[in-house]
């Protein structure tokens, strides 16, 4: 039985750190830039607008009793142990993708970071270290854990906001400062940044996968949703509105890099910062990683317990407390795939179209289910007016946003479209199948 120990501090150092704030400026915001142009804080604007509806729709399940599958298992509360399991799959995917992307990343940051101070590291080494690493600290303590993340994203998001204020106070007043301006952005424009916006916010909701864990997961899980949500949509406004603006500055070679702002920094005369804007990427990288690989082991153990999985990943460690043979069991195998992603050598936007698809996917497909679930079952503590005004204003802007996103990328992903789709159908067809012998078993 997983250990209760964790306060609301904690439980909410795992929904920030999971989101990895620093990682929206240093990776995302140039990102959706390349495509979106100025109109990128509109489209953060849009999934700021979005989450806030599934974040409360999260909230109105706050007084079910706390579970390792998270939101998977606020699914199951409405729709039935099958669909629990498939939202289960399909989070797995989502965190399983994440967590491989960030650790490409990872690995290609301390490789520059390597190259900055003069010390060259192969890009497989800089990885494994990064992963084993990772591996380590989730596996020891939770709590540890979920500290070492609130201290990244702090000392990471400080660094970026001093580079935001520098770009503000070099460019105000200049006559090209026009990323606020909406009236010259197009709806094609728009709907191309909403992909990489999206996949900001995910890992908000990882907070729910310690209901097992937390002091008073009623009262805690909610408003880390709430805080977790709030600060990165504030942030990611600020950097969506001004970054782009800097960004336009650079030559179009530099744009293109791996790492646009450190460039940046340096067109605006900030003397090393070039340097501690590579460092707080890696800070934010490996918190990112740890909240990934915290909400895959619970995950895994949650789907354990109901014996979709085998038993022995429903174990915990006898002195740390955490479910470390589901997280070897889930990290493990995604590390190896890692690697052979990082000797493919793939571009930014390779890694981008691959696995922030898979997040994107899997994610607003879960979210869809929580907020059809919030329409089918009692909630305690919430009106069903409320249940029915949020859930379905959740349903309906999910909704838009997948479709949104995938006639954007028809015909340009289709590879990692099937590729989603055919895992999803292995899911269902196993949470189909296996679900009612477990039942069984209870029984």
């Amino acid at each position: 039985m997983l250990r209760r120990c964790l306060g609301p501090v904690a439980v909410t150092a795992q929904a920030v750190g999971t989101v990895g704030l620093t990682l929206t400026a240093v990776f995302n915001i140039p990102e959706a830039m390349r495509s979106a142009g100025s109109a990128t804080w509109i489209s953060y604007g849009l999934a700021l607008m979005v989450v806030l509806l599934v974040g409360e729709t999260l909230v109105l399940f706050r007084q079910l009793p706390g579970s390792p599958t998270g939101i998977a298992g606020y699914v199951g509360a409405g729709l039935g142990g099958r669909v629990g399991a498939v939202a289960s799959w399909a989070l797995l995917l989502g965190y399983g993708a994440t967590l491989v992307g960030c650790l490409v990343f990872f690995g290609m940051f301390l490789e520059q970071l390597g190259l900055h101070l003069g010390l060259p590291l192969p890009r497989l080494v800089a990885y494994l270290l990064g992963a084993l690493g990772c591996l380590e600290l989730a596996r020891r303590d939770v709590q540890l854990s979920t500290r070492t993340m609130l201290v990244t994203e702090s000392v990471s998001a400080l660094i970026i906001l001093s580079l935001t204020a520098a770009v503000v106070w070099k460019g105000w007043g200049a006559p090209d400062l026009a990323a606020i301006n909406p009236m010259r952005d197009s709806s094609a424009e728009v709907r191309s940044g909403l992909m990489v916006a999206v996949l900001s916010f995910i890992g908000f909701e990882s907070a729910a996968n310690l209901g097992s864990e937390a002091l008073q997961p009623e009262r805690a899980i909610p408003r880390s949703i709430r805080t977790a949500v709030l600060v990165a949509g504030g942030l990611f406004m600020v950097w969506g509105a001004f970054l782009p603006e800097g960004l336009a500055w650079l030559p179009a070679i530099d744009r293109q890099s791996l790492d646009p702002l450190s460039a940046l920094a340096d067109r605006l005369g900030i003397p090393g910062a070039g340097l501690w804007i590579k460092f707080g990427a890696l800070l934010c990288l490996f918190g990112s990683c740890i909240g990934c690989l915290t909400a895959l082991a619970r995950l895994l153990f949650g789907l354990a317990e109901e014996q979709l999985l085998p038993a022995q990943l429903a174990r915990v460690h006898p002195r740390f407390g955490t479910p470390s043979r589901a997280l070897l069991a889930a990290g493990l195998p995604l590390v190896a795939g890692g690697g052979l992603v990082v000797q493919r050598n793939l571009t930014i936007n390779e890694i981008f179209g691959l696995f922030g698809g898979f997040t994107v996917l899997g994610f607003l497909l879960v979210y869809g289910l929580v907020a059809l679930s919030s329409l089918r079952v009692v909630l305690p503590g919430n009106s069903r007016r409320r249940q029915r005004l949020v859930g379905g204003g959740c349903l309906a802007a999910v909704a838009a946003m997948a479709a949104a996103y995938l006639t954007g990328v028809l015909g340009q992903q289709n590879t990692m479209l099937i590729s989603f789709g055919g895992l999803m159908l292995l899911g269902a067809l196993r949470a189909w199948w296996v679900l009612p012998t477990s039942l069984q078993r209870h029984t």
